[in-house]
């Protein structure tokens, strides 16, 4: 091997470090060939140098791919050997000299103790894993409950229990397998005359099981001519060598055994803010790492079901974090150390870095579908079982620790992670847009890898040539400016602050938060969706994951930043009693057009002038409801459809897509215009509804993507939600999309086949309140839903021997998306002229679903506010108007809802209505129809040539029958 034995051995001079085991691949790779003898100091370094220097420093530019992937498989493959060593040596399942075989464990740790969550997992062997719940019914999640690792910088081992097996027994296999850890930890075959030091541990006066033998007799038994603390074993004394005394106790010692106890006699109880002196955990923490530098071994007994000080410092310093095991009290009950193998997954990881290294992939995406005009892929079990899921895995890591605001490079251990996050950078150098499946599988699934592999806490990230349709390649002659973000957190829920700012792909950022407000703030990049068409032709036309995790910004501590993408920059806001102001600082970026007052002239001014001459592809445009992000291109066609005026812009923005869609459902803001109609205000006063409560305030910002394209179809609800054409206030689709954000499961008749009906009620009300402000207008003129088609369908039904079922059956049976969506929404507009024909008052008859959203979040609220009595339902089911309903109904369909509610909001029993229609209803719900004592609704049809006519554009109603004719000009 040609390796000197002091470089191996360097920084552990007592016995093997496992962290210098798990660099030997690189150790030897920097002895092998293919690095050249010397060259001038213009050469490139080394392969092995330069890898040296990427792994320090996060910078993979002078690293070759073929360097980093080898070096990524040889680290997976020690770490492999590695775990199957120490559980050879722990647990006895292979020939490790010394070791006993473990037989069937038991162990119950009681429910004061906790499992574990690896942190950096490449560092641990998981040693045991709970296979049984000692408390309740749910079948053992085999949670993480010992582990053995070893310190990124000095290689010192150390194990960690998540409770104290030598003080709360197990059976004699647990007492084997502490002694394997024994040897393990030390690395001695035999444990005779072992020079241990206890701290921090209970005694055995104040310790929960009082009745069981504490750590120092297990000790005393276990190990022959043990010495604990510097004397005898039998002769020890309680915390003599906690705080203060622990530095010096470990001067001759061959294993440190800890606990988390932060002053005398503790126990199990809650420990204070301040400690007695010499518990501080500085000091305890500087006693340990200095005697990790000598090599001394320490095994962590956790004892209690919390964190504290010290165990919160202890786990870090590991590399773990504990879990509350109270509820689950998982532990072992004849546990095999066999059924270890199973969570191992370097075995995957190796298998994903082989087929992206040779292009081999098996699946023919065979199991592919496209949806809506996206293909999607979840049923190839081929594509997922060798791509999607390891790398997956690797993603959800990655973006985890970019959330938590770790910066990579300037931490110890997570060697594996650094490994994975250059190599998606050396083959991220290689992308070129537009990718198809059907081609290249190797270029194809790198390039997915390195989106997957994207981490922006570091100095130093590989980008692509260019962007694809995400983003307009921006000059490398663009100025890095500073800018300073100021904002007021909000008093309830959450904000987020459109900064304005961009950053440059490949270009560091650094954001210092400056003010000392209580509010949260978090960072993050891009607002997009997972938009990216993957596996449609040509539909890998740019980076995939473009949103980057929210990233935490804390008071005084510079946070730099580096994304491979780039994009618009946002501030996420968390609340705060006092509404405080925030501010941040941002170093490095560029700007890109964003307008946060339309109707200030100068801003605007400054906005058209930004879009002339960015060199970005975004712009954003605010109102206090709605905050709107689109492409460049998008945004000279909208207001190119304004003539250029800004202001008329604005006024349709927050009239017809805030106010109109928000009003309409019954919210109110203190934000914005909303506010209910007299009418309504009146029935709620006269009914004794709560219509102003907190369950009907509407502060939530909506945000809009117009991009190229959507997560679905052309247009995709959510919040954001996303389209591929130019922003139109008055379009359809727009507030059709913001419409399935608002739907109620109780307002859907026949639940999922009025998904894509109910929420359409929205942009109906909006085309037609725009038509009526302004008299005259063609732009409107929506055919959606087919008055005559249904009438006829109607007509049918009421044949003499016609079955019952007619109309159900053509209006209502087919499953499809999108089937009958048009006919479906017929029967809803037909409501509003119910409505308005037995309501004058309600003016145009709308008001009955302002009034159902209304009643519907009050059920709602109520029925998660009412407990199981009986007394507490029947005290509030009548101002309801569902006094007939003994106990809450929680499982009440749209069907029942919206036959009950109509009824009384209308004042007419509907039950006739309903039947025609073809709607089914519950036995519950007509008897609480029948109890209102209503008189029954006519069946009537109300002529309308479009759906969002109005006045004179909707013909006096139509009593229905067999022998009906629908009027001529509808």
């Amino acid at each position: 091997m040609n390796v000197p034995l002091p470089t191996i051995r360097r920084s552990c001079l007592r016995r093997p470090s496992w962290a210098l085991m798990l660099s030997l691949p690189l150790i030897l790779a920097a002895c092998g060939g293919g690095g050249g003898g010397g060259g001038s100091s213009g050469d490139p370094p080394p392969p092995a140098a330069a890898w040296t220097t990427a792994l320090a420093t996060g910078d993979a530019s002078a690293v070759d791919s073929a360097t980093a992937l080898s070096q990524t498989q040889a680290l997976l493959q020690a770490q492999q050997a590695m775990v199957e060593t120490t559980r050879q040596a722990v647990l006895g399942t292979g020939s490790a000299g010394g070791t006993e075989a473990v037989a069937p464990a038991s162990w119950n740790p009681t429910h004061d103790s906790v499992y574990f969550t690896l942190l950096d997992p490449g560092r641990h062997a998981v040693l045991l894993t709970g296979n049984w719940r000692y408390k309740g019914s749910e079948a053992a999640a085999g949670r993480v409950l010992a582990v053995a690792g070893a310190d990124p910088s000095t290689g010192a081992r150390y194990a960690a229990l998540g409770g104290n097996p030598l003080a709360v027994r197990g059976n004699a296999a647990m007492d084997t397998m502490l002694r394997n850890t024994m040897r393990w930890l030390t690395g001695r075959s035999t444990l005779n005359g072992l020079r241990v030091v206890t701290a921090h541990l209970p005694s055995t006066a104040t310790y929960w099981f009082q009745h069981e033998a504490p750590t120092r007799a297990w000790l005393t038994a276990q190990v022959p001519a043990v010495r604990i603390n510097g004397v005898e074993g039998s002769l020890a004394v309680d915390d003599s060598c906690d705080g203060s005394a622990l530095a010096g106790c470990l001067q001759n010692a061959d294993l440190l055994i800890l606990g988390r106890q932060q002053g005398p006699n503790q126990g199990n109880s809650s420990t204070p803010d301040t400690y007695p002196a010499g518990y501080d955990t500085t000091t305890v923490m500087a006693a340990l790492r200095a005697a990790q530098a000598r090599g001394v071994p320490v095994l962590y007994l956790h004892h209690g079901r919390d964190d504290n000080t010290l165990s919160s410092a202890l786990m870090q310093h590991f590399g773990l974090a504990v879990n509350n095991n109270y509820w689950a009290q998982e532990g072992l009950k004849d546990w095999s150390p066999t059924s270890l193998a199973a969570s191992d997954s370097a075995p995957t990881t190796l298998a994903l870095l082989d087929r992206l290294r040779s292009g081999h992939f098996s699946t023919t995406f065979s199991g592919c579908s496209t949806v809506v005009g996206k293909v999607q892929c979840e049923a190839d079990t081929a594509l997922q079982t060798e791509f999607n899921t390891p790398a997956g895995a690797i993603r959800s890591r990655l973006r985890a620790l970019d959330a938590q605001g770790l910066a990579l490079f300037e931490q110890p251990g997570y060697a594996l992670e650094k490994h994975l996050v250059l190599l998606g950078d050396t083959w991220r150098r290689a992308v070129a847009y537009p990718m198809d499946k059907g081609g290249d599988k190797g270029l194809f699934f790198r390039a997915l890898f390195s989106d997957m592999t994207a981490y922006l806490h570091r100095r130093h990230n590989a980008t692509a040539a260019h962007q694809g349709s995400f983003a307009s390649a921006i000059p490398a002659a663009t100025p890095a400016l500073v800018r300073t973000v100021t904002g007021t957190a909000p008093a309830t829920g959450t904000g987020e602050l459109m900064t304005g700012l961009y950053v440059m792909p490949g270009r560091s950022i650094t954001l210092t938060r400056e003010d000392a407000a209580s509010a949260t703030v978090t960072v993050g990049i891009n607002l997009l969706r997972d938009t990216t068409r993957i596996y449609n032709p040509q539909g890998y036309d740019r980076p995939t994951q473009l949103a980057s995790p929210r990233m935490p910004l804390i008071q005084g501590q510079p946070v730099t930043l580096t994304s491979p993408f780039g994009g618009p920059l946002y501030l996420f806001l968390g609340a705060a009693s006092d509404t405080p102001a925030i501010r941040v600082t941002v170093e490095g970026v560029t700007t890109h057009p964003a307008l946060r007052d339309m109707n200030d002239a100068a801003q605007v001014a400054a906005f058209k002038a930004e879009m002339d001459g960015t060199p970005t592809q975004w712009v954003g445009i605010t109102t206090d409801a709605l905050t709107v992000h689109s492409t460049l291109a998008h945004m000279r066609t909208t207001l190119a459809a304004h003539g250029g005026d800004m202001a008329l812009l604005a006024q349709r923005l927050n009239t017809y897509m805030v106010e109109d869609t928000y009003a309409l459902a019954g919210f109110h803001s203190a934000s914005s215009g909303l506010r209910l109609p007299a009418s309504v205000s009146a029935f709620c006063d006269n009914a004794g509804w709560d219509c102003t409560g907190p369950q009907h305030r509407r502060d939530v910002m909506q945000h809009v993507i117009v991009d190229t394209v959507a997560l679905c179809g052309a247009g995709c609800s959510g919040n954001p939600y996303d389209q591929n054409w130019a922003l139109d206030p008055l379009g359809w689709g727009e507030t059709h999309e913001i419409g399935h954000n608002l739907q109620r499961s109780r307002l859907n008749i026949y639940g999922s086949r009025s998904t894509e009906v109910s929420n359409n009620i929205f942009p109906m009300h909006k085309q037609m309140a725009f038509a009526r402000a302004n008299p005259g207008s063609t732009a409107l003129v929506r055919g959606d839903g087919d008055t005559r088609k249904v009438f006829g369908w109607l007509k049918d039904a009421l044949q003499p021997g016609a079955s019952a079922d007619a109309m159900r059956q053509a209006l209502w049976t087919a499953t499809g998306t999108y089937d009958n969506a048009a006919e479906r929404l017929v029967f809803y507009r037909q409501l509003v002229e119910y409505a308005r024909h037995y309501r004058p008052e309600f003016t145009d008859g709308w008001a009955l679903y302002t009034l159902m959203y209304l009643l519907e979040r009050n059920l709602t609220a109520t029925i998660a506010s009412t407990t199981t009595t009986s007394a507490d339902w029947l005290a509030q089911r009548s101002a309801l108007g569902l006094g007939t309903y003994a106990s809450p109904p929680t499982a009440m369909d749209g069907n029942d809802f919206m036959l009950i509610a109509a009824s009384r909001i209308i004042g007419r029993d509907l039950r006739a209505v309903w039947s025609l229609w073809g709607i089914t209803f519950s036995d519950a719900a007509a008897a609480q129809v029948a109890a209102y004592g209503l008189p029954a609704a006519e069946l009537l049809l109300f002529p309308m040539k479009q759906l969002n006519a109005f006045g004179n554009g909707v013909g006096a109603p139509l009593p229905l029958s067999a022998t009906a004719s629908y009027p001529a000009g509808y």
